[in-house]
């Protein structure tokens, strides 16, 4: 099994490397048939399209420099969701203890919530589900307010139940959304052409007439892919399950549910 697993982050780390060859090798059968069927030779020098190679870094550059930004933020939400679940599993048996309460009911509902955002994060349930048994927190808050437990103690459970909902929202925002459509738009347009352009293009030497052609067309493929994986951090439930190398840690989240549930 741990094997297994070790194969799976292996490959999910090479998935857009092995995405991007199809388009070296279509460029590369591109430039063959210009050459070989319609004697269509190579019709511009590497400094002459210079300018679409700037273009492209350009906006790959910028496209790259937004989605880093959220995906900086969201390395630090699941460990943010994980302490305020904690703290409100911990604070609720707490106050409950004070009061020589059973908190056991308490916790089974505070894990549940807990199990579907694990669930959530995954893919395996929808956002609407997720709010659906998230409200249960509300509710046990009420329940907690109606066994007698102290106010401090309450008022610390709304302010977690808030800040866990403002997480929540912030991921379901960040995987819901992309960055700039319309930059997208540009960006897979730009090196739309300049996969085109590699293919008539023309070399001083023979060799790198088909090396370069392919390097520089396979650079550009992997990072308008990098560029897209990396606008959806939570991807764990994209790709049949596997998810991407690019998505961020939820371990915090699963850790935190399993002390719950033991």
């Amino acid at each position: 099994m741990k094997t297994l697993l070790l194969q799976n982050k292996f490959l999910n780390r090479l998935r857009l490397l092995l995405l991007s060859i199809p388009v070296v090798i279509a460029v590369m059968v591109l430039r063959v048939i210009l050459r070989e069927v319609f004697n269509i030779g190579e019709v511009a020098t590497f400094a002459e399209i210079g300018s679409v190679i700037t273009g492209v870094t350009l906006i790959l550059g910028f496209m790259l420099g937004g989605v880093l930004a959220d995906y900086k933020e969201s390395e630090k939400l699941p460990a943010v969701v994980a302490v305020a679940l904690t703290s409100f599993y911990t604070t609720c048996s707490s106050g409950l203890a004070l009061k020589e309460i059973d908190a056991r009911s308490f916790r089974q509902r505070i894990s549940e919530v807990g199990i579907a955002i694990n669930s959530w994060c995954i893919g395996r349930i929808s956002d609407e589900e997720l709010w659906k048994r998230h409200s249960d927190l509300a509710l046990l808050i009420v329940d907690v307010e109606k066994s007698g437990v102290a106010t401090h103690y309450l008022s610390r459970l709304m302010v977690l139940n808030g800040e866990l909902t403002g997480v929540l929202n912030r991921i379901a925002v960040i995987r819901n959304t992309s960055f700039v459509q319309s930059g997208y738009v540009l960006m897979s347009f730009l090196v739309l052409v300049l996969q085109v352009s590699l293919a008539v293009v023309s070399f001083p030497s023979t060799i790198m007439s088909w090396i370069a052609p392919s390097v520089l067309s396979l650079a550009y493929a992997y990072l308008l892919l990098l560029v897209k994986d990396l606008d959806n951090p939570f991807g764990h439930g994209t790709n049949d399950g596997q998810g991407s190398g690019a998505d961020v840690d939820i371990s915090p989240i699963a850790s935190a549910v399993q002390n719950m549930i033991q």
